[in-house]
């Protein structure tokens, strides 16, 4: 099961510069001559400012999948977003915070359903017990192992 920890958000410009430019993942291609431009990563990470938030994810039932969650992940979250089948949600289930995707079968049997295939599936038996509070559309990991995310100012 992933747990949910709520991270308060500064919501000043960030600008970082962007090279509109794709980088291979397979063979390398030659290096083009990119100008780079500036971009504010709060308005791509939080389009409505006002109905986001992020949270850090903690373990690892999301783990393998194409979500791309990780343990300690920082997902950008909004509530203005109709979830809709096969999107990331956080949920509350039995008043229980947690981060899975949303999956609808057969008639209007709908699950919580982990990436980490070792994980159970969670039936939403009882509407009442279960509660969408945003659908994550970004992920934000480390690469590099320094734990620099226990050190990132967030408030």
């Amino acid at each position: 099961m992933c747990e949910v920890l709520f991270v308060p958000v500064i919501r000043r410009p960030l600008w970082l510069t962007f090279f509109d430019s794709r980088v291979s993942a397979g063979f390398p291609s030659p290096a083009e001559d990119h100008r780079g431009e500036k971009l504010d990563l709060n308005k791509l990470l939080l389009p409505h400012p006002d109905s986001t938030y992020l949270v850090r994810v903690m373990g690892d039932s999301m783990t393998g999948g194409e979500s791309g969650i990780r343990d300690g992940a920082l997902l950008a979250v909004d509530c203005q977003l109709q979830a809709q089948p096969d999107d990331v949600v956080i949920a509350v289930v039995e008043g229980q915070f947690t981060v899975k995707r949303l999956v609808k079968r057969k008639g209007d049997a709908w699950f919580l359903v982990p990436d980490n295939p070792t994980y159970p599936e969670i039936p939403i038996n009882e509407p009442d017990l279960f509660d969408v509070w945003g659908v994550v559309t970004h992920v934000l990991t480390e690469t590099r192992r320094s734990r620099t995310s226990a050190h990132v100012r967030v408030s």
